[in-house]
């Protein structure tokens, strides 16, 4: 069976380089934002990274989305949000997978 869906990683940071967790504005932009182009994501917790130097500390979001379109409208979000996060890059990774809902 082809893969029918892709399946994107992205992390997002829990505070800036300096170590200020972000404000309420903040997470309610990028809820708003990420609820308006998919319809659901989990968010497997807080992972632990590090980073040209820098230890930070993400939430970890999985989304299964169908088409290379919403891959780019998410890679979209996260060229936004770097500014927003106060951040040089983004982390974004997605691969073409077999999705399913069993019912």
């Amino acid at each position: 069976m082809p893969p029918t869906s892709y399946k994107v990683t992205l992390l997002i940071p829990l505070a800036d380089n300096h170590g200020r967790p972000f404000d309420i504005r903040t997470w309610e932009w990028w809820s708003d934002r990420l609820t308006t182009l998919v319809a659901g994501f989990t968010d497997m917790g807080v992972a632990t990274g590090w980073w040209r130097g820098y230890s930070d500390q993400n939430r970890v979001l999985v989304i299964v989305v169908k088409s290379l379109k919403e891959v780019g409208a998410l890679r979209d979000l996260l060229r936004e949000a770097r500014f927003r996060f106060m951040q040089e890059a983004m982390y974004l990774e997605y691969h073409r997978v077999n999705f399913e809902e069993v019912t």
